[in-house]
């Protein structure tokens, strides 16, 4: 049986939503490119700038660069970010807008981390503005 993803839709200045209707939490990451960009592909090591998003499974926002009002850059690496978003980013080309499902494993395992529960799914909107 396939997983049914949460449907994205963007309202008028770009910012996600997300409905879990019908969604069912996949095994695994999961890797859905919305929009594929024209840019060079991501590298790790870069610095990229993104735009995001993050929801818990079903859940609430936990962290969103959108509702700040401004995009945020940081060094795409291993032990600098949780392993989903560089193995669901790196390689993907700059514009691509992408959908990540991260497990707990790939995400922050079974420790809390803020406003996120130990052992929590993760869903991320991620719109890659550039990598350098």
């Amino acid at each position: 049986m396939s997983n049914a993803l949460p449907t994205v839709t963007r309202d008028a200045s770009g910012a996600p939503a997300i409905d879990f209707t019908d969604a069912t939490m996949p095994e695994g990451l999961v890797v859905e490119v919305l929009e594929a960009g024209d840019g060079a592909a991501v590298v790790e090591g870069q610095q990229i700038t993104v735009n995001y998003h993050g929801w818990l499974w079903d859940g609430p926002t936990f962290d969103s660069s959108f509702q700040r009002g401004e995009p945020i850059a940081f060094p795409i690496a291993r032990g600098q970010l949780i392993e989903g978003w560089v193995a669901g980013l790196v390689g993907q080309p700059v514009g691509s807008k992408v959908l990540l499902v991260v497990p707990p494993e790939a995400g922050y395992g079974n420790r809390p981390v803020g406003p996120i529960p130990a052992g929590s799914t993760l869903v991320f909107v991620v719109d890659i503005l550039a990598a350098q």
